[in-house]
C-alpha cells in the first residue's frame, strides 16, 4: 500500500515513529446496532471561541463540553471564568482559508459534518500529510486514535513524539494534556483559519475519566484537527456531549475524501 511504503521509507531514515496502520485504507467500521441519530444538529451545537495568536491572526477554538454540561452551560462557564471571544449559539466563526486549494463550504455526509471551510492543503503530496505531535501522558491513547483516523482515504495521519520537531513540508498538530481546571470541558482544538497550522489540541486532566472516555475524547479532538465538526450519531467519537464510541463512524470516513477530493497514490 502507498502509506505502508511511505512509512517504511521514512522510518528507515530515522525520521518517524509511525503507528501501525490498517492494510486497507478503505476499511469501514461496523456501526453499532442501536446507533442514535440526533433529530437536529441544533441539539449538538458547537461551542466556538475566537482569539488571537502571537502573530495577531484570529484563532477559532472548539471547546467540547464535559459529560452532563450543555453547550449553553459551557458558554456561560467560559464567560464567567474570564474567557473572551465566546460566540453565542448559532453565531458563525471566521472560516475563510485562502491558502486551501479549494473553498468548500460546510460539507455534510450522513451524520458527519465538516468544520466549515477548514481544511489542510496538499503541499507536494497527493494527500494532505498531518503529523500529530503527541506529548500527552499514557492515560491518553493518542496513538490508537491516530491509527483509527488514518483508515480514512483523502488524508494521511501520522503519530510522532511531541518532543521532536515538526518535519518540513507537512502539517503538524500539537497534542498536550494538562490540569486545566473543572471548567466544563474535556478537550479543545484550536485552528487559525487563514493559515495551514499548526493546530493545537488540549486534553483536560481535571476530570476523572475511564480509559474508554480518554480514548473517545482523544479520537474526538483529533477528528476536529482533521477538519471535522460534530457528528450527530452516537456511533461516532465525534458525537458531542455523550462520550460513547471509541472510533469514527462510517460517515466520518466518507466525508473526509469529500473535503480532500484529490486522488492519492
Amino acid at each position: 500500500m502507498r502509506l505502508a511504503k511511505r512509512i517504511a521509507a521514512i522510518g528507515a531514515a530515522g525520521m518517524l515513529a509511525a503507528v501501525a496502520l490498517s492494510t486497507s485504507s478503505n476499511a469501514q467500521p461496523v456501526e453499532p446496532a442501536a446507533a442514535t441519530v440526533a433529530a437536529a444538529d441544533s441539539d449538538h451545537d458547537t461551542v466556538y471561541v475566537t482569539g488571537k495568536d502571537r502573530a495577531g491572526n484570529t484563532t477559532v477554538t472548539i471547546y467540547d463540553p464535559a459529560k452532563g454540561v450543555t453547550p449553553d452551560q459551557l458558554r456561560e462557564k467560559l464567560r464567567s471564568s474570564g474567557v473572551t471571544g465566546v460566540l453565542s449559539k448559532g453565531q458563525a466563526p471566521p472560516s475563510s482559508q485562502p491558502a486551501a486549494p479549494k473553498a468548500l463550504a460546510c460539507l455534510s455526509e450522513g451524520t458527519a459534518r465538516q468544520w466549515c471551510d477548514h481544511q489542510w492543503d496538499y503541499g507536494s503530496y497527493k494527500d494532505p500529510q498531518v503529523y500529530f505531535l503527541d506529548s500527552t501522558s499514557s492515560a491518553w491513547p493518542v496513538v490508537a486514535s491516530v491509527t483509527e483516523w488514518n483508515r480514512a482515504t483523502g488524508i494521511d495521519s501520522f503519530w510522532k513524539s511531541g518532543w521532536t520537531a515538526c518535519p518540513s513540508g507537512v502539517h503538524c498538530v500539537t497534542v498536550a494534556n494538562g490540569s486545566y481546571g473543572s471548567t466544563g470541558w474535556y478537550g479543545q482544538t484550536s485552528w487559525t483559519p487563514n493559515t495551514q497550522g499548526p493546530v493545537s489540541v488540549k486534553l483536560n486532566d481535571s476530570y476523572t475519566l475511564t480509559a474508554n472516555e480518554h480514548r473517545t475524547v482523544a479520537c474526538h479532538e483529533l477528528g476536529h484537527a482533521l477538519a471535522l465538526n460534530h457528528n450527530t450519531s452516537t456511533s461516532s467519537c465525534l458525537y458531542s456531549g455523550t462520550y460513547i464510541s471509541l472510533v469514527p463512524n462510517a460517515d466520518d470516513y466518507k466525508i473526509l475524501p469529500l473535503i480532500y477530493p484529490l486522488a492519492g497514490t
